[in-house]
């Protein structure tokens, strides 16, 4: 694979085709990179790419200030995904990665855009290997028995990996919305489904609500839904599996319509619980032919979503424990805990560690004229920024009523000011309808850095509060 990386104007910054296999590479500044690019906007550790066991090119994003765009399309940070042949990369706005097929090159097909899950894969892959080399050491004739068992013993090799997969995955992820995806994604490769749902039960409003949902299209939302409201009811009210062709189920949900009226060929309803206490719902259906959601999926289903149930849960009550309601990033004792747990790892190791203060300006006259309500939707739209600018160890949390910090680990002053000057760009350049007007954000930025002077967390704090007084002493909308 020939890389080649160039900067906007068309100069190129590197060109070579560096080995792939093993560990790979890595693209940053630190000097233990294999290709080191000296630009605003690159970590020090920004990307790997690499081959994995099974011949697929991989990247994962691994201390991005923003995300890395593949063919148009962001990356979530932190997760390994597979890139296709050809893939145009762009790590930052200045900075682009081309991956080349060179002559001769073999290239291994890409059926998705992602790695999962690893042990499904890898012990599928691994038990047709051994088939195959089997097949070149018997006779021919042998060959239809050979492949029924080799059927047969994939289909029970896939569903132990599944509930070891489960069981590892659900106990060591701490995100509660990187769960809910997790649990989806396990429940399409474990089924064969096409298109899942999960939804939990809301005690203050008492009713079901959808927190995820994964290959719905919008049309098809609340039609299809419509069709299948009465199993969705039916297993969280009974704790009963609904589980098989949609043949099955002819009572008709809202509006009349049926499973089948709207094309839904097999469908799993299963109900989340923690102990005795029904907690949500697992929803998987397909539109395909065939029935894929059989007996035997039944069971598998049953015990993946008694673990998933518990996890949910307990993320679930940590997630509100630690979030703030209104935008859904941290509140402000977590903040001050990862502060003083990310600070002292930095002193410990010698690392840098940097800190990002944000005010929104003005806020309290947005609220005088605008109204609360409107105050709190701006709230969310500065959340979902400073969410969507954060990699996979920083810490983005709110701090006050009008006030959001960034703690940014092993990134020096430099680096920190690249990521506040976007910040504030993206949020001077953000509108909010409010009726018939719109509402102009900005905001003020203070940054501090680790240096001698900064013996302990607080002392990061102060540095960086008075730097934003100065930012608002200028009038705002300022980076200090």
């Amino acid at each position: 694979m020939k890389i080649v990386i160039t900067d906007k104007s068309g100069k190129i910054l590197y060109e070579g085709s560096p080995s792939l296999h093993g560990n790979g590479i890595k693209i940053g500044t630190g000097n233990d990179c294999d290709i080191q690019l000296n630009k605003m906007g690159i970590a020090r550790q920004h990307l790997q790419l690499r081959y994995n066991s099974d011949g697929h090119l991989t990247l994962q994003d691994m201390q991005s200030p923003f995300g890395i765009m593949v063919n148009q399309t962001r990356l979530q940070p932190g997760f390994i995904t597979t890139v296709k042949p050809g893939a145009f990369l762009e790590l930052t706005d200045d900075v682009f990665i081309h991956l080349q097929i060179e002559a001769g090159e073999a290239i291994q097909p890409v059926s998705g855009e992602r790695i999962f899950p690893f042990f499904l894969n890898s012990n599928e892959n691994f038990v047709r290997q051994c088939f195959n080399t089997m097949r070149s050491k018997i006779p021919r004739q042998h060959y239809a028995a050979l492949s029924s068992a080799e059927g047969e013993l994939v289909s029970r090799i896939k569903e132990l990996s599944a509930v070891l997969e489960v069981t590892y995955a659900l106990n060591s992820i701490s995100s509660f919305p990187r769960l809910l995806d997790f649990t989806l994604e396990m429940a399409l490769a474990v089924t064969g489904g096409e298109r899942a749902m999960l939804m939990l039960f809301n005690e203050e409003l008492s009713r079901l609500e959808t927190v995820a949902m994964q290959n719905f299209a919008q049309g098809e939302i609340t039609s299809d839904m419509q069709a299948t409201a009465g199993l969705v009811s039916r297993c969280f009210e009974t704790s009963e599996s609904l589980i098989g062709p949609s043949v099955k189920f002819k009572q008709p949900g809202r509006r009349g319509k049926s499973p089948e009226d709207s094309g839904i060929v097999s469908v799993a309803v299963v109900p989340l619980k923690e102990g005795t206490t029904n907690t949500g719902v697992l929803y998987i259906d397909t539109k395909h032919t065939g029935n894929i959601l059989t007996a035997r999926t039944d069971q598998l289903l049953k015990v993946f979503a008694a673990q998933a149930g518990v996890a949910i849960s307990r993320a679930r009550m940590f997630h509100n424990a630690t979030s703030d309601p209104t935008t859904g990033i941290a509140n402000q004792n977590l903040f001050l805990k990862r502060l003083a747990e990310e600070f002292c790892r930095a002193q410990r190791y010698q690392k840098d560690i940097s800190l990002i203060l944000m005010d929104i300006d003005h806020f309290s006259a947005i609220n005088e004229t605008h109204g609360e309500n409107n105050g709190d939707r701006v709230l969310k739209e500065v959340g979902r920024i400073f969410r969507n600018a954060m990699r996979i160890n920083d810490v983005v949390a709110r701090i006050g009523p009008d006030s959001f910090a960034m703690l940014l680990p092993e990134t020096p002053f430099a680096g920190a000011q690249t990521v506040a000057n976007k910040l504030r760009s993206t949020l001077s350049s953000t509108k909010i309808r409010s009726g018939s007007r719109s509402i102009q954000v900005s905001g003020s930025f203070g940054i501090a850095s680790s240096s001698k002077n900064t013996g302990k967390p607080g002392d990061l704090l102060k540095v960086a509060e008075k730097a934003l007084k100065q930012a608002q002493k200028r009038g705002g909308n300022q980076v200090a």
